[in-house]
């Protein structure tokens, strides 16, 4: 299932691959200093998912942001073609 909200920024392989790997490094010192280490159970595994997703959205968020500052006329905030 394609996401509705999906522009053009998020099919680049250049902006997921810089958010896949921002979000890897934010959130492990955030789990860390929230006491969260190394997953050893599924229940911290869940959490280190959860985090990430939510790290990895916030990114998706500022990035799209920034082009529709700098850029408003740009390409990549357009809708994805059916």
């Amino acid at each position: 299932m394609k996401d509705v909200m999906m522009t053009g920024l998020g099919r680049r392989w250049w902006f997921v691959g810089l958010l896949s790997g921002l979000s890897a490094f934010l959130t492990l010192p955030l789990l860390h200093a929230a006491g969260v280490g190394s997953p050893q159970n599924w229940a911290q595994w869940l959490v280190h998912f959860f985090c990430f997703f939510t790290v990895w959205r916030c990114l998706n968020f500022i990035g799209w942001f920034a082009v529709l500052l700098i850029a408003p006329g740009s390409k990549l905030l357009d809708p994805v073609k059916r």
